[in-house]
């Protein structure tokens, strides 16, 4: 999607989730927060998909210019104090 994205030029969207900080050691997360995982549990392969996907995401962005945002932050929903969101699909692409 990351390669089509590039080709034809268009901003990439990708939904990611808390699962990609594990079991953290802080609460609410930073965005500097790496995280504290189990690359080996019975989830990881979710958890490291998700981080996967990111970190794929990132480069692309960097080396190859695919915008997966608009180089801004974007707050989903409230005021970041939340620490689950029950956001609807529906009304987030609504947003978008």
């Amino acid at each position: 999607m990351l390669g089509l994205a590039k080709r034809v030029k268009a901003r990439f969207l990708i939904t990611s989730t808390s699962e990609v900080y594990g079991d953290p050691l802080e609460h609410p997360q930073k965005e500097s927060y790496w995280g504290h995982v189990n690359p080996i549990g019975v989830r990881s392969c979710y958890d490291e998909g998700k981080r996967m996907a990111e970190t794929l995401t990132m480069d692309y962005y960097r080396n190859e210019g695919v915008e997966a945002l608009r180089k801004e932050p974007m707050t989903v929903y409230g005021d970041g104090k939340q620490t689950r969101s029950f956001q609807y699909v529906s009304d987030l692409i609504y947003a978008i």
